[in-house]
């Protein structure tokens, strides 16, 4: 869905009961002006290889894990 506007993202997120995963502020925004909609999770990371990034995600994964269980709208994962 990288080419799709916006709108089509968040509403198939909510279609599939899927958390959003972006690097894009509008979604965070968004979900913490309303009160429904998908869990956003919002990934604050430069420019890092992959490698590095998929490392960081899985030493936190049991947080994220545990904030989308608790239903939280906006999640933000900050790199290091």
């Amino acid at each position: 869905m990288a080419n799709a506007l916006d709108g089509v993202i968040w509403n198939e997120a909510i279609s599939r009961s899927a958390v959003l995963v972006t690097k894009d502020r509008d979604f965070s925004l968004l979900r913490a002006a309303k009160r429904q909609g998908p869990i956003v999770l919002w990934v604050r990371v430069g420019n890092i290889d992959n490698r590095v990034l998929i490392r960081q995600f899985l030493a936190v994964m049991p947080q994220i894990v545990e904030a989308v269980a608790r239903g939280e709208a906006v999640i933000e994962f900050v790199g290091r």
